[in-house]
């Protein structure tokens, strides 16, 4: 096993080397600047961009860019000039300050990262250092009142634009979605890690790969020979995706949450958890050969994303699909068994001025709950996949689906209206009792002197029927 994996490391390493790979790239945005977020997944449905994940690379947007430099001139420019703060040595990429107000305690924001509503002031930054073309270092982070600090954008890149490494609290969301990542998102604190990549897609069907390894915060729940012990569980994700046609991009994403406590793991267990996912990730099936509970690899999640771009009366478009699997199906490995269903549909020009954006995830049971991990599928007390499963009990293995709508109506070139629904429906495992969630919010967003001066309201009802409001004012650069 230990010479399989040095024996794949070291190929990449020579093709990278054999085919005088350029360097590394900076990443953009995730979950930080919206509107900008929002100019990039304009470019990505009018270029075709074969990418399913986030954060996007700098270098990736920079050759795709000039596709739309005659036919779509604004917004062109506007990526062209914030790209500016990434084609220098070093600089601050970013800066933002919060004060804000909320009737309501102890209930997460929607993919900022372990942040809640009563946090009541908030500042980040990112900033970097290129020491060279094959060298980046990243430093950055948030810091909550509340919540403390979050090194979300510390790490450093290092290698050839077909073989990146990223050592250090670099983001991963695995979907080609935008306001929530079934397997992997912003809604958690990001976990310190490292992650192999490919800054230039690969051959003419523009082949993309990513795969993480890294460590979660330390639970008191973690089962092992019918007892509780205290760990910090190992966490793993793998995502490949290729572009068979120009305008559809398929990928594959999994994710590994195992060891921790009692629990030993070394390198034949994570090689058997990947070919064979049934006897790791299951324990005692009935008519199986599965093996001890007490030796159970872990906790596994698998999903297929696909994006289709197309025009329809010159309008592009863009249709996302992900099918998701929380465990196999009647035990087979070619089968996901405990589903979760996304659909999607981006238009990114709706009008010249309104912006669309639709959402749709049906969950089937068991999602984001073990019976090994007490937490959940969690880092930080929270979870790391879809808002919906930060919000429902965090034990119960009930059913629900979540709905995402955002509209962007930009009255003036300096004035934009960002409003936005998120919508939760639960049913308990227990007692089928259903309940709901609804939140609207409202950011009237105002560019001046390089500025961006944002008011923002939210208003909501929680799965208990319990009202609540927040405001905050934002400045952004």
């Amino acid at each position: 096993m230990k010479h399989n994996i040095l024996l794949t490391i070291a190929a990449l390493l020579f093709l990278s080397s054999a085919a005088n790979a350029d360097g590394v790239s900076p990443y953009l945005p995730l979950k930080t600047d919206p509107l900008f977020e929002l100019e990039l997944e304009r470019l990505a449905t009018i270029t075709d961009l074969p990418v399913l994940t986030k954060p996007y690379h700098a270098a990736t947007v920079n050759s795709y860019l000039s596709k739309v430099k005659d036919s779509h001139p604004k917004l062109y420019g506007r990526i062209n000039s914030y790209l500016k703060r990434y084609k220098k040595h070093k600089g601050i990429t970013h800066y933002q300050a919060t004060l804000a107000h909320s009737s309501k305690e102890n209930y997460p924001l929607a993919n900022q990262r372990s942040q809640e509503f009563d946090s009541g002031a908030s500042v980040s930054i990112n900033s970097f250092y290129q020491a060279n073309n094959h060298l980046i270092i990243n430093g950055g982070g948030t810091f909550r009142e509340g919540n403390g600090f979050v090194p979300n954008n510390t790490f450093a890149s290092f290698g050839w634009d077909v073989f990146q490494v990223d050592l250090g609290y670099r983001e991963h969301w695995l979907s080609p979605f935008q306001e929530a990542a079934v397997l992997l998102s912003t809604q958690a604190e990001p976990i310190l890690n490292a992650t192999v990549s490919n800054v230039t897609p690969i051959s003419d069907w523009n082949i993309k790969y990513e795969m993480s390894v890294g460590i979660l915060s330390e639970s008191k729940k973690i089962r092992y020979q019918d007892k509780l012990t205290t760990g910090k569980p190992g966490f793993m994700s793998m995502h490949l995706s290729f572009q068979p046609f120009d305008n559809w991009t398929l990928g594959a994403n999994r994710t590994y949450m195992f060891g921790g406590g009692g629990r030993s793991v070394d390198l034949s267990d994570v090689w058997n958890a990947i070919i064979d996912p049934v006897n790791s990730d299951n324990c005692g099936g009935a008519g199986t050969d599965l093996q001890d509970c007490n030796q159970e690899f872990g906790n596994q999640i698998a999903s297929i994303t696909s994006k289709i771009n197309f025009s329809l009366f010159d309008q592009p478009i863009s249709f996302n699909y992900e099918f998701a699997g929380e465990d196999t199906r009647d035990h087979k490995n070619y089968r996901l068994g405990n589903l979760a269903e996304s659909y999607g549909f981006f238009f990114p020009y709706l009008t010249e001025d309104i912006t669309l954006n639709l959402e749709y995830t049906k969950f089937h049971e068991a999602w984001y709950v073990h019976h090994i991990y007490g937490d959940g599928y969690a880092n930080e007390g929270h979870k790391m996949g879809h808002w919906w499963g930060d919000i429902k009990e965090p034990s119960d293995p009930g059913r629900g689906n979540a709905t995402n709508v955002r509209v962007v109506y930009e009255y003036s070139p300096d004035i934009v209206f960002n409003l936005s629904y998120r919508g939760g429906k639960f049913e308990d495992a227990q007692t089928l009792e259903k309940t709901t969630s609804q939140e609207v919010e409202l950011a009237i967003t105002h560019h001046r002197n390089k500025h961006f001066y944002e008011f923002n309201i939210t208003s909501g009802e929680d799965k208990y029927g319990d009202s609540y409001v927040r405001t905050a004012v934002t400045v952004r650069w």
